[in-house]
């Protein structure tokens, strides 16, 4: 009886031991993507990236409590709040979401000493558990692969382009030259020329070569569908499309723009010097344009049921369910965080 009863024991001892061992190993074992992963699209984040979708459910920072981090349906039911940290430039894998802290808050979230308010930073889905990526000034960032790209500000260079792997390792500057991080595809970062030239160019994020892709004059590149879409410095900021060397080169908008994003067939578009400014839709099929909010307004983030944007001046933001003409006033809860 005594041999049953140590062996119960040593039985016992032995599962505690493996359990706890399993669970420091969830918790500090980092899980890789497959090659060609990305955190979001790249519209929504010249949006800031205040919204993300991933597996059906959509991350976004809540316009009405600070921007701070909440989770809902597409649909906008089963609204959830996440965490305290005000974000922006929200990107989603399958096991963490990554986000840049938005230091545009109310004082009470950080604490008195108001630390890593501006810092890189992932989240485990599964327990909430933030980890700090780059505590430095961090925005427009974007997931490729294992690796964030991102803008990071310091008193040496400025702002300059790093990279850092999504365990926290290999962080580095990737260029002095402040190119737009945020257009990745297919593995490459496409930008529009900053120095010599407003060019497309494609750099390769692990050698650091780039090479030039077309010559048009461009800005806010966007590849959607083997097209790319940009602001076309030459013809007053209107929306072009044309193939990725700049054959077929089509314009798309009736105005300039200042923002736009693309919905399956619609690119919605903030216009410049409009008749009047608002929010105009195009249907990419038939070219037909309509406005659907007269005003001035950035921040177009689209999902898989809505178009959002937001005031100008009061940040006040609004949604269009896709498609439609119909606008509304996006007003989520406040929900507390329970501890």
């Amino acid at each position: 009886m005594k041999v049953v009863k140590r062996i119960i024991i040593l039985v016992v001892a032995i599962g505690i031991v493996v359990g706890l061992g399993y669970y420091k190993y969830i918790n500090t074992v980092t899980y890789f993507n497959e090659e060609g992963t990305v955190g979001n699209t790249i519209g929504n984040l010249y949006g800031n990236g205040l919204f993300c979708e991933y597996d059906g459910v959509v991350y976004f920072a809540n316009p009405n409590d600070y921007s701070r981090i909440y989770k809902m349906n597409p649909d906008e039911s089963d609204i959830e709040i996440l965490a305290n940290d005000s974000v922006y430039f929200i990107n989603s894998d399958s096991h963490y979401l990554y986000y840049s802290r938005n230091g545009n808050r109310d004082n009470s979230q950080m604490g008195f000493l108001n630390v890593n308010t501006e810092s890189l930073c992932r989240m485990t889905k599964r327990n909430g558990k933030v980890i700090i990526l780059d505590d430095a000034n961090c925005s427009e960032a974007a997931l490729c692969g294992n690796k964030i790209v991102y803008y990071h500000y310091d008193a040496e260079d400025a702002t300059s382009v790093y990279t850092v792997k999504i365990d926290g390792s290999e962080r580095e500057q990737l260029t002095k030259s402040s190119i737009d991080p945020r257009c990745i595809y297919n593995g490459k970062l496409y930008y529009s020329g900053v120095e010599h030239d407003h060019n497309l160019h494609a750099m390769n994020l692990d050698t650091k070569d780039s090479a030039f892709v077309s010559a048009e004059n461009l800005w806010m590149p966007l590849i959607e569908n083997n097209y790319v879409y940009y602001m076309n410095l030459d013809e007053n900021n209107r929306i072009f499309r044309s193939s990725l060397s700049g054959e077929g080169k089509t314009g798309i908008t009736t105005y300039g723009s200042s923002s736009y994003n693309i919905a399956g067939n619609y690119l919605y578009y903030q216009s410049i010097k409009g008749n009047p400014d608002g929010i105009y839709r195009v249907d990419l099929t038939t070219g037909a344009e309509i406005l659907l909010a007269e005003g001035e307004y950035n921040h177009i983030n689209i999902t898989s049921k809505y178009v959002y944007f937001a005031d100008y001046l009061s940040g006040t933001t609004f949604h269009s369910p896709i498609g439609s003409t119909e606008v509304g006033l996006f007003n989520p809860p406040i929900l507390p965080l329970d501890d």
